[in-house]
Formats: C-alpha cells, sequence, structure tokens
C-alpha cells in the first residue's frame, strides 16, 4: 500500500478552515452553539490554524450522552472547535482513506449508505439465487469500544506518512479512554478504515490458495465436516463420489472470491455451500480475534435464506422480496395510530410519519401502506376522484372522511374518550355492498315465478363533531346544563384553528339503519352519543346508537 506524504501543506490554509466549517455547520447553522462560533468566524479557524500548525491542539473533554434508539448507546460529545479542528484534515485525507474501501463496504462513504448495502444485497440475492443459498451474519462486539488504539495507529501509518498529520490523528485517537468515540466523524472513517484490509482479506479468503499447508488443512476439514454434517440424500450421494471430487469441489470454492458484504460492524457473507460458509467463518472470526483484536458476537448461524431472511440495516432480504423489520413496521403502525387517534387527515398523517413512511417504501410495503391508508402518489387521477366524488352532505369535503372504526367503543369505561355530538343522517344504498332477494316476475306465457336478483344494501352516513370534553355548568335555579368543547379543524400547517371540525362516516350496521328509522328523527338532532360495541346471545358483535 502506497503511502502519501506532504498533506499538511494543503491542510494548513485559512481556505481549508473554512471550507471545515462550512461542512460541519451545513444544516446545523440555527443551533446555537455554531451561531456563538460564527459570530467571531475569523479569529476562531486562526486560532485552530495556528495549533495545527504548532502541534499544540488537544481534543477537549467528551460529554457522554445516553440514547436508547433503536438500542442503548452512548455518543460521546465535542465542541464546535474541535468538530472544525477535526474536519479540516478530513478534507485533505478522507479519500486516502475510503478509496481503500472495497465496493461492498458502504458505511461512512458518500452515497453509500443504508439503501446502497441494502440495494447491492439485493442484487445478488436477486441475479444469483443458486450461490446464495446460504448465508451468515457476523457482528463485532462493541465494535468502536474494542479498537486498540496501538493497532489503529500502525493501520493510519500504512496510509500516511506526514509527521505533523501523524503527530494529530495520535493525539486524537489517544484522546478517547477505550477504542473511538461514536457520534465523530473523523473516528468513522478511522473505524471502518480499521477493518479494510480485512475485507480484502476475506474476499481472497486469506490467500489459502498461494499456501500449501493451509489449504490442505482446510481440505482436510472441508471432507471431514461433510461427512459430519450429512443429512440429506443429495448430501450423501455427493460424498459417494469419493474423496477426490469433495477436494475438486473445495478447490474449485476456494479459488473465487467468497460473496462478502460489510456496513460497520455487520459483515454479512453468501454462498451456495452450507459447510465451505462454515469454515470460512471459523476463518473470519480466527483473523479478526488474532489480527485485530475484536471479538465477534457468539449469536451467529449459518442457514439459509428463504428461512427467515437477512435481518440487516432495518430490512429483510429474500430472494424474491425485501421486508421491513417487525419493530419498524410495529412503530409505523402505532405513529399512525396515534395521528388517526388525534383526528388527522390522511395527508397530515402522511406528512407526520413522513420519516417512517419514506424508509418503509425502499421494501415490499405496499399491502401495509394500503392497510394503513397512506398513499405516497398523489395523482392527478386521484384528485379528480376526489372532487367527483359524491358527498352526503353539502359543503363538506372527501378530506372529512372518517373510517368508522374510529367512533366505536368497544368498553363501556371508555365511554367519555367516544362521545360524538350528532349532526345529521341519511339512508343511502350502499356503493359495496349487495344482497340478494326474491321478486315476484310474471313471464312471456303468464305464469308467475320467483326469480333471484341482487341489489345494493342499505347503509347509514352519519355526520358528527367529536366530543373532547363535557363541561357541566349549574344554574342559578340549581338546574345542570351541558356544554363541550369540540375537535378543531387545523390548517395546511397543522395548527388548530376556530372552528369545529366535522366529519362523516358510513356503516351498514342493520341495528343502527333500523334506529334511523324507528327510534329518532332528524328533529331530535342535533344530540350527543356513543356508537357501542356489543355483543348477543349468539356472541356476535352488533353495534348502537346509545
Amino acid at each position: 500500500m502506497k503511502r502519501r506524504g506532504y498533506i499538511s501543506p494543503r491542510i494548513e490554509t485559512i481556505e481549508n478552515y473554512e471550507a471545515a466549517f462550512r461542512g460541519f455547520a451545513e444544516y446545523k447553522e440555527r443551533r446555537d452553539n455554531v451561531q456563538r462560533f460564527a459570530a467571531n468566524l475569523k479569529a476562531n479557524l486562526m486560532e485552530l490554524l495556528a495549533e495545527y500548525r504548532d502541534g499544540t491542539g488537544h481534543t477537549s473533554e467528551y460529554q457522554d450522552e445516553e440514547i436508547f434508539e433503536p438500542k442503548r448507546r452512548i455518543v460521546s460529545k465535542l465542541p464546535v472547535r474541535d468538530h472544525v479542528r477535526q474536519w479540516a484534515p478530513l478534507l485533505q485525507t478522507e479519500r486516502l482513506f475510503t478509496d481503500t474501501f472495497i465496493r461492498r463496504s458502504c458505511s461512512c462513504v458518500k452515497g453509500r449508505g443504508t439503501h446502497d448495502f441494502i440495494n447491492l444485497l439485493r442484487k445478488e440475492l436477486y441475479t444469483d439465487p443458486e450461490s446464495t443459498w446460504y448465508f451468515v451474519q457476523l457482528d463485532a462486539h462493541h465494535y468502536f469500544q474494542n479498537i486498540a488504539h496501538f493497532l489503529m495507529k500502525e493501520r493510519v501509518r500504512t496510509k500516511i506518512k506526514d509527521p505533523k498529520l501523524l503527530r494529530f490523528l495520535d493525539e486524537f485517537i489517544d484522546s478517547f479512554r477505550q477504542g473511538l468515540p461514536l457520534g465523530v466523524k473523523i473516528s468513522q472513517i478511522l473505524a471502518n478504515f480499521f477493518l479494510a484490509k480485512f475485507d480484502h482479506d476475506a474476499v481472497g479468503i486469506f490467500g489459502i490458495a498461494g499456501d500449501p499447508e493451509r489449504l490442505a488443512y482446510w481440505r482436510n476439514r472441508y471432507v471431514s465436516d461433510s461427512l459430519v454434517t450429512c443429512r440429506t440424500k443429495e448430501q450423501a450421494d455427493e460424498l459417494g463420489r469419493g474423496v477426490a471430487y469433495m477436494v475438486g469441489k473445495f478447490d474449485r470454492y476456494i479459488s473465487e472470491p467468497i460473496q462478502y458484504f460489510r456496513f460497520a460492524d455487520n459483515i454479512v457473507m453468501l454462498h451456495r455451500d452450507k459447510t465451505f460458509l462454515h469454515l470460512v467463518t471459523e476463518m473470519c472470526i480466527m483473523v479478526l480475534a488474532r489480527d485485530y483484536l475484536i471479538e465477534v458476537n457468539r449469536n451467529w448461524n449459518v442457514r439459509p435464506v428463504w428461512s427467515r431472511g437477512i435481518d440487516v440495516c432495518s430490512y429483510v432480504s429474500f430472494h424474491t422480496h425485501r421486508a421491513l423489520r417487525k419493530r419498524n413496521k410495529k412503530a409505523l403502525c402505532r405513529q399512525v395510530a396515534k395521528c388517526k387517534k388525534k383526528g388527522m387527515t390522511p395527508e397530515e398523517t402522511r406528512l407526520e410519519c413522513a420519516s417512517r413512511i419514506g424508509f418503509a417504501t425502499h421494501a415490499n410495503s405496499h399491502t401495509l401502506l394500503r392497510k394503513l391508508d397512506i398513499n405516497m402518489e398523489k395523482r392527478l387521477g386521484k384528485v379528480i376522484k376526489n372532487r367527483r366524488a359524491n358527498i352526503p352532505f353539502k359543503g363538506m369535503r372527501y378530506d372529512q372522511k372518517r373510517p368508522f372504526t374510529d367512533i366505536v367503543c368497544k368498553d363501556p369505561a371508555q365511554e367519555d374518550n367516544f362521545k360524538i355530538m350528532l349532526l345529521d343522517y341519511a339512508i343511502e344504498d350502499s356503493k359495496v355492498e349487495t344482497e340478494d332477494y326474491f321478486a315476484e316476475v310474471t313471464g312471456p306465457d303468464g305464469v308467475v315465478r320467483q326469480e333471484r336478483k341482487t341489489r345494493p344494501k342499505k347503509c347509514l352516513v352519519i355526520r358528527y363533531k367529536r366530543i373532547l370534553q363535557t363541561v357541566v355548568q349549574t344554574a342559578v335555579d340549581g338546574e345542570e346544563h351541558e356544554s363541550y368543547v369540540y375537535e378543531r379543524e387545523k390548517d395546511s400547517n397543522g395548527t388548530p384553528t376556530v372552528k369545529d371540525a366535522e366529519y362523516y362516516s358510513y356503516t351498514g350496521s342493520a341495528i343502527m339503519i333500523d334506529q334511523a328509522e324507528k327510534d329518532f328523527t332528524k328533529a331530535d338532532l342535533p344530540c350527543p352519543t356513543v356508537v357501542m360495541e356489543q355483543v348477543n346471545k349468539l356472541n356476535k358483535k352488533f353495534y348502537k346508537f346509545t
């Protein structure tokens, strides 16, 4: 590996430090600490430049912060001046480090993030399912914290020989108590660079093909392990072809590069042969422990892709499709449910959950988004359809329609949370459900016959307001009067206005239709009520106004 020197002259310019501040401050301009640093920018940058020239700069004390999403981690924070101080050398050296990464190492490189990694994995699974039947996933145990400082310095010296820059990098590496800190860009680049040589060695299966002694050992291991793990008739037939055949098969595997992917400390390897993949995994764990002092978590296992998929980077990848990880799916459903409970429109819900929805669209999640009533495409045809929709009440809009289940109370103790003010109702023909009936039809011969026909079912559409709070006031004569606080309409920014929000919903409940036809009239409205879910003697659910 060629070592590079004379890098410091490019670092020691005010233009480089100005670019470093712009790079760090991008999308952070409104932060107070960034604005304070920018208020005296020229003097601060000159001070940092002088510290690098003199070699007197020191990393400030780290401030640790615990985060619990998606799991517990400790993030180390530094002042703005330290970030700019580290960005300046990184602008001139980042390309030197990242050029050593293999294409399938997709973290800490611009344009090669989570989705790039998942797409590379998906392409390999889709194009060659035979060669990717089995997989193994390795995860380094507390990777950042367990990077040995002396090994990190040795790795840096294989690429850089500039004394001043090496002194700066050594000071940064030693500034953290153990390993490298999470939350600092330069540590992310160095951590990925730390395993760059391992990536190349692993793809070439650690040069075993060119070492006769090691090749003989692993040949024997492959034959003996294949014999011990034989479980199927196909495996027995292959073993029946003899040792020479199995040795030739191993030599063919060892001469081909392994299908290897790495995202930070997550390693994924694919192969057609389960026994061979076990051996390569054993080699990887041994080399990581011996040469890098990195321990691999013991929960790894070689298994077929079709069984549970490859769960990495919040997606589960299969040969035919890509699913969303279960906890991400549940988090999206919870967030959408909260938005609907607040009475948000589908468009407001889409904007509120945009981050999780956008993440879900990279998987095969069309059915999930449809069930959640989320449509990412605002096509003109849908806009026209909404405008032409037959709105049952004059003056209302299509976006005021709500699912009937949103106002159904299943627990009598929760009635206050489902109370509505019924404003109007109408009984219409359903556009979805139909029913069969028999009608008397006179034939050409004058004979009256019973003929089966189909007609739309009846449905009830109600117009209502959501009651958030019931206020009971006592008059002078002692009589109590009730007043209500209603849910408010929201503007385009999601801010509540002074106008009460009105909604309408459809239901095909026969009992509610019967109540609307016989038990009350429009003259009784407006009137507060609760739609209650109940169970009859046959254990069947039904709904009624209460």
